[in-house]
C-alpha cells in the first residue's frame, strides 16, 4: 500500500472514531468506499459496503458504505496512529526500509517501539 493510501486509512479511522463518515477532501466516495471495504475485510471496522457495476467491465466495485462500529483491532490501530509525531516516524521508517506499508505492519512496528520505550 502506498503512503497516501495509509494516510487516508488513518484519516478515515480517526474520523470514524468521532462518528464522522464524510468523504475527506481530495478523495472520491468510490475511493473511500474501496478503502472502507478493505477495513471491513481486515477486521478493523464493522460495516456494510454497497457495490455496483463498473460500466463496461462486468466488474463490481465499492460505491458506498455504512460504518457500524470499530473493532478492537481497529481501536488498536487508532491508538497506534493517533499521534502526529509518531505517525511521521512510522512513515519515515517504512519509506527507508522500502517494505509494504500495511496496517498490520504499522501496528507491529508501533507495538515494538512501545516495548523498546518501556525497556522490554
Amino acid at each position: 500500500m502506498m503512503p497516501r493510501d495509509m494516510d487516508l486509512i488513518r484519516d478515515l479511522m480517526l474520523r470514524f472514531e468521532r462518528g464522522d463518515i464524510s468523504v475527506p477532501l481530495g478523495h472520491t466516495k468510490v475511493e473511500v468506499a474501496y478503502h472502507v471495504n478493505q477495513l471491513v475485510d481486515e477486521g478493523y471496522i464493522k460495516g456494510t459496503v454497497i457495490k455496483g457495476p463498473l460500466p463496461g467491465t462486468g466488474k463490481s466495485i465499492p460505491l458506498a458504505y455504512i460504518v457500524d462500529d470499530i473493532t478492537w483491532k481497529g481501536h488498536d490501530f487508532i491508538k497506534a496512529v493517533r499521534d502526529d509525531v509518531l505517525w511521521h516516524r512510522v512513515k519515515e521508517h517504512f519509506a527507508k526500509k522500502v517494505v509494504p506499508f500495511t496496517a498490520d505492519l504499522i501496528l507491529t512496528f508501533v507495538k515494538s517501539e512501545g516495548l523498546k520505550a518501556i525497556g522490554m
